[in-house]
């Protein structure tokens, strides 16, 4: 009896240790958020959180909790677990401006530089070249020094200097981005009418965007895939490039498909940004 007595009790011991490992691998966390104008309405922080929530359901199969909170402006995000936590803050906090511009190469730069190459110089050398879509790269650690010399040296006139999204990669690169007639985008992300992620059927492993333009602005698409056939078009998210894909052929039905070495996490992040517009409002994470 004392033998099944202690038996009972190993067993209760071993459950609840069980119980306590498997609750701490499965432990999940709340962000909290708090808009950078303190004005904001609730109209306004009510349409925010609902862009957020329509994000996270696409971007993942998890139950997320998103609560407003209007009299401290702020919106609570609850069930998130804690390996996903940084990208789920990326998500909730962007902007989500999405913009297409035609890029210029090391040689159009230099031509309105008028020769002068110091910038290039900065640069890392090897990837200094007409073959790729930006005009340079370089580690993190020296991109202050690069953008101290674009700030005290200003840019060329229908010109903007983005760099390359950094979250999952130590390298970033600079793209010379050309504006257009009134210094802005070719299209916009209101210009966009149906954005989604992929997975090859064929292989499984290749991931994809699809996306399509609204019917008023097919045309302008289609004239500008014409004009611009084996040159880059730079898609731009919140100020960083996030690809440059090279337009292989004229889109005249105004749907597209970005391929390339995209993991999941990047196709589906560009997808939940895209598909539901921009916040209204900017938002830090406090919490």
């Amino acid at each position: 009896m004392k033998t099944n007595i202690i038996s009972f009790i190993a067993i209760m011991l071993i459950s609840i240790l069980a119980m306590g490992f498997t609750h701490k691998a499965t432990e999940q966390n709340t962000i909290l958020i708090q808009t950078v104008d303190s004005h904001i309405s609730s109209t306004t922080l009510s349409e925010s959180a609902k862009i957020i929530s329509n994000r996270l359901k696409d971007f993942s199969s998890d139950k997320f909790n998103v609560t407003v909170l209007p009299e401290k402006n702020q919106i609570q995000i609850e069930g998130i677990n804690e390996g996903s936590k940084p990208t789920i803050e990326n998500l909730v906090t962007q902007k989500g401006r999405i913009e297409f511009y035609r890029t210029y190469k090391n040689s159009d730069l230099s031509r309105m530089l008028q020769g002068n190459n110091q910038l290039f110089s900065i640069l890392d050398k090897m990837s200094v070249n007409d073959l790729n879509p930006w005009i340079g790269c370089t580690t993190l650690s020296k991109t202050k020094s690069v953008n101290e010399y674009l700030n005290s040296n200003g840019q060329p006139q229908h010109c903007r200097y983005v760099w390359s999204d950094s979250s999952d990669s130590t390298k970033v690169c600079l793209y010379a981005l050309r504006l257009e007639h009134d210094n802005g985008s070719l299209l916009s992300g209101k210009d966009i009418d149906r954005v989604q992620s992929n997975q090859d059927n064929k292989t499984s492993k290749y991931w994809y965007v699809e996306f399509s333009f609204k019917k008023p602005v097919v045309k302008v698409w289609s004239d500008i895939t014409k004009r611009n056939i084996g040159k880059s078009i730079a898609i731009v998210i919140d100020n960083h490039v996030i690809c440059a894909p090279v337009i292989r052929q004229a889109i005249e039905s105004g749907k597209c498909q970005i391929t390339g070495n995209f993991t999941e996490k990047e196709v589906k992040l560009f997808a939940a940004l895209g598909k539901y517009g921009e916040l209204p409002a900017s938002f830090r994470v406090i919490k």
